[in-house]
Formats: structure tokens, sequence, C-alpha cells
């Protein structure tokens, strides 16, 4: 088997044939933009980008060609302090975009097939869902509810059995399917965010 590596650099990304010692494709990002996170599932490759004022995007390539298939700001996609952690059903790509809301995107094209409120937004509210697929299930859960997702139309309900019979309360940690390539991409991402945080709040004392 060949051994084959996606490298990330400053305004590029390169899939590298380390036996033949060649590029076997470069693909360009914006000037200025370093690649901070880069994942793969079937032929879609996704890298996460900024440049040194912090303005981020995710762009999606072909893993075989190198060709770009979509770009988009990161805060387009995902509101303020949301992680991008993506799960792939089919073509598609499914991920929380906001406390209560998700986002269906098409990888083969970049298309927003829709956004949806996972529940209606009441007024001083603070709960928050995460998102989890399970077997042929979209499952979002709180620490309060657990609500099933028709993954066709983004439509959800309750799930009054499910709610009752397990304990969401003080869930830190979750894995379903279609995600198995996706902590390199949501760990490292929170990892940098953090270390930049800490960074810039560090005080220096003369």
């Amino acid at each position: 088997m060949e051994k084959i590596g996606i490298f990330g650099k400053k305004n590029s990304v390169v899939k590298y044939n380390l036996d033949t010692h060649e590029s076997l494709w470069v693909a360009d990002l914006p000037n200025g933009q370093t690649p901070k996170a880069i994942a793969q599932y079937e032929d879609f490759l996704l890298v996460i980008h900024q440049n040194w004022a912090g303005t981020k995007n995710i762009s999606c390539f072909s893993e075989s060609s190198g060709n770009l298939l979509w770009r988009y700001r990161y805060d387009f996609l995902c509101g303020w302090n949301i992680y991008f952690q993506p799960i792939f059903v089919g073509k598609n790509l499914i991920f929380k975009s906001g406390a209560v809301d998700f986002t269906k995107l098409c990888c083969e094209t970049g298309t927003i097939i829709f956004k949806k409120n996972i529940k209606q937004k009441r007024f001083l509210s603070f709960e928050k869902f995460e998102i989890i697929y399970v077997g042929k299930t979209l499952i979002a859960f709180s620490e309060k509810e657990i609500r099933k997702i028709d993954i066709e139309t983004g439509d959800s309900a309750l799930d009054e059995e499910l709610t009752e019979k397990f304990n969401v309360k003080g869930v830190t940690a979750y894995l379903g399917n279609g995600v198995s390539f996706v902590s390199s991409i949501s760990s490292l991402n929170q990892q940098l965010e953090d270390e930049a945080a800490a960074a810039s709040s560090t005080v220096t004392h003369g």
C-alpha cells in the first residue's frame, strides 16, 4: 500500500506520496490562511483554516483530485461558541449550528438543504441540544429531554419514552455512527481556540 499523506501549510493543502516523493495535487487556500484541522469522509476532505486575525473558513475538497467543492465562513455555518462537529449521512452533512439549531448540507455541492430549530426558542431559555446519529435515527438531547429528528425534513418531535427512561443529565461526551473520524476535527479545533483564549488572557507583570 502506498504511503499517502495530506499535509496543510500556509496558503495550501498538499496530497503527497511518501514513497515516490511527489505531490499528487496542491489545493490553494485564501491568502494568509493556515490549515488548523483536516479530516476525511469518503472522497470529501474537510479543512478548517484561518489567518492571523482569526478569520476562519471551512473548505471541502475532493480527496482524489484536490478540486474545491465548496467553502464557507466558519461563523456563517456555526454560531458563536459552537464547534463544527459534522455527522455524515450518505452524501449529506448534518451539524449543530446553534444552541437549538442544526443544518443539513450537501457534501458534493455545498448547498444548504435546510437549517432548522430543534425546538421552538423560549424567552430567557438557555437550553441547548447536542446531536447524535444512532442506527438510522438522528437524536437531539438536552439536559431536559430527547427528541427524534426526521433526517429528510428536519422536523423534530419529543420522544417521551426515551426521555423518561434515559437520564440525559451529566452527559459529557458521546459517539454515534457517521462520525468515525470527527474527533480529530472537533478536539483539535477546540484545543487551538482554548489555547488562543488562554494566551490572550495572560497578563505579564513587569
